[in-house]
C-alpha cells in the first residue's frame, strides 16, 4: 500500500517508459505494391507525385530569357521617361 501524496508547490518529475511496437518490413511486397500503384495511376490518367514540380521547372527555364528581356525594355522606357521629364 502506497502512502498518500501530500500537495506540493513543485511537481516531481514523472518518468515515462519508451515503448516501440514491433514493425515488420517486407521490401519485396512494398516494391510490388508500388509497381501496381504506378501502373494503376498511368491507366487511370492520374499524375504522379512531383509531376507539377517537374513541369514548373521546365517552364521556368524557358521564361528566364523573356523575363530578362522584359526587364531591360522596362528599364529603357523608364530611362527615356526620366530623360524627357528632366529635359523639360
Amino acid at each position: 500500500m502506497k502512502a498518500p501524496k501530500l500537495p506540493t508547490f513543485f511537481k516531481s518529475p514523472s518518468y515515462k517508459q519508451f515503448e516501440m511496437p514491433t514493425r515488420y518490413y517486407n521490401e519485396r511486397k512494398e516494391r510490388i505494391q508500388q509497381a501496381r500503384d504506378t501502373a494503376d495511376n498511368k491507366q487511370n490518367g492520374k499524375l504522379e507525385k512531383g509531376h507539377f514540380r517537374n513541369s514548373w521547372k521546365k517552364k521556368s527555364t524557358v521564361s528566364y530569357s523573356s523575363s530578362s528581356l522584359r526587364v531591360v525594355v522596362i528599364i529603357i522606357i523608364l530611362c527615356l521617361i526620366a530623360y524627357w521629364i528632366l529635359k523639360i
